[in-house]
């Protein structure tokens, strides 16, 4: 039983075809997943959970921004149940609120050296 050359034309060609087809698979299978997907950063705006509060050991509370409306949501093991969905929103959401500064600006702040450059 003959072995192949590692290095002969053919046995090359067959090894990079197979790569080529396995990786135009992967983009194949990356494009489908983007183009099918329903999750993302398009539902962000529309569903946000705007606050949550721990009531025991396993059961929270949640508040829930659903398009226009904020829904209060019991949230234990194994269920989900709508406890109120409000008129008026409870929590106003202003874009003047000031957003907390970023890892690098507080490594900076304490840096003694001063800030990189």
């Amino acid at each position: 039983m003959k072995s192949p050359e590692l290095f002969s034309a053919g046995y090359l060609v067959q090894v990079l075809g197979s790569l080529l087809l396995v990786f135009c698979c992967i983009l194949g299978m990356l494009y489908l997943m983007r183009r099918f997907s329903r999750g993302g950063s398009g539902n962000s705006a529309r569903l946000a959970v705007l606050a949550s509060a721990s009531v025991g050991s396993r059961e929270r509370v949640v508040l829930l921004r659903a398009g226009e409306e904020q829904i209060l949501l019991g949230v234990a093991s194994g269920s989900v149940r709508t406890l109120h969905v409000f008129a008026e929103p409870v929590i106003v959401e202003a874009s003047s609120t000031p957003q907390r500064p970023d890892f690098a600006t507080i490594l900076n702040s304490v840096n003694p050296l001063g800030p990189r450059k």
